[in-house]
């Protein structure tokens, strides 16, 4: 099953009650767009909530995600979210890099970096300390939102129904103002728009995507050349290794994580 969602919103406001008004217009729309192309192979016995887990948890989403500073367009990328039993990964087409987060007997995260032009992958040990960093949060990487965060959101209404159910959440501190569109069955965000200072950054959900090969997606990248992290210091004799040593994963300035209290991680730099 695939589907497509509406382009986003216009150039964003500064004005918290604009963006409120905003956007359930959008989100109106997309559902609509959704419940209208939406077919399920799935057991037509199986209740909906039963469906619905199904669904998020095997699935690629795709996301564009662009930076404004005033009213003046900045940088835009795309990053996809690939959800396949108990590992994620995001994958950034324009850097040919994707990276996987699995959970380990419920309890640890074990993170790999895959360099998909070189075939070749970084791996770490589930819980392992990446620059005095454990991977704690696996619904950060997950969902591109954490619980946490979500917990701490304001409810302002929600529509629609199943497995496309929308819910328009908002957020504020001293510091920023957050409004989302959560499709809380799919554990997805449609429309997230967090404005800091003069910077506004959204991510729109462009598409849905059910009936992708997961299973070969993941596959592939396991056949990769892979060094253990912890390794890479003593082998001087790769240049591979010699020109990645320095790059971690890619955080705040391309998929965007925040934390429990709104904050970028990772701002300005990279692990």
């Amino acid at each position: 099953m695939k589907y497509l969602v509406l382009p986003s919103l216009a150039l964003a406001t500064y004005v918290i009650s604009a963006l409120l008004t905003a956007a359930p217009s959008l989100a109106t729309s997309v559902i609509t767009n959704l419940d209208t192309h939406t077919t399920s192979n799935l057991d037509s016995n199986l209740d909906t909530h039963t469906k619905c887990e199904l669904e998020a948890g095997n699935l690629k989403a795709d996301y564009t995600v662009t930076t404004r500073r005033g009213f003046t367009l900045g940088n835009s990328t795309e990053i996809s979210l690939l959800r396949y039993n108990n590992t994620v990964a995001h994958q950034y087409p324009k850097v040919g890099i994707t990276e996987t987060w699995t959970m380990v007997r419920n309890k640890l995260i074990k993170p790999v970096r895959y360099f998909d032009k070189h075939e070749r992958a970084i791996e770490y040990q589930p819980g392992e300390s990446i620059h005095g960093r454990i991977e704690k949060d696996f619904s950060f990487r997950y969902q591109l939102i954490s619980n946490t965060l979500l917990n701490k959101m304001t409810l302002e209404r929600s529509e629609g129904k199943g497995c496309m159910r929308i819910e328009y959440l908002t957020y504020q501190n001293n510091k920023v103002d957050m409004v989302l569109a959560w499709l809380p069955e799919l554990k997805l965000i449609q429309q997230f728009r967090v404005i800091e200072k003069n910077t506004t950054r959204e991510w729109s959900l462009v598409s849905v995507d059910h009936n992708l090969n997961l299973e070969a997606f993941f596959e592939s990248r396991d056949k990769y050349k892979a060094t253990d992290y912890a390794d890479i210091g003593d082998d001087h004799t790769d240049p591979f290794l010699t020109n990645m040593v320095n790059q971690g994963f890619i955080e705040a300035g391309a998929s965007g994580f925040y934390d429990q209290n709104g904050n970028a991680i990772g701002e300005g730099h990279r692990h």
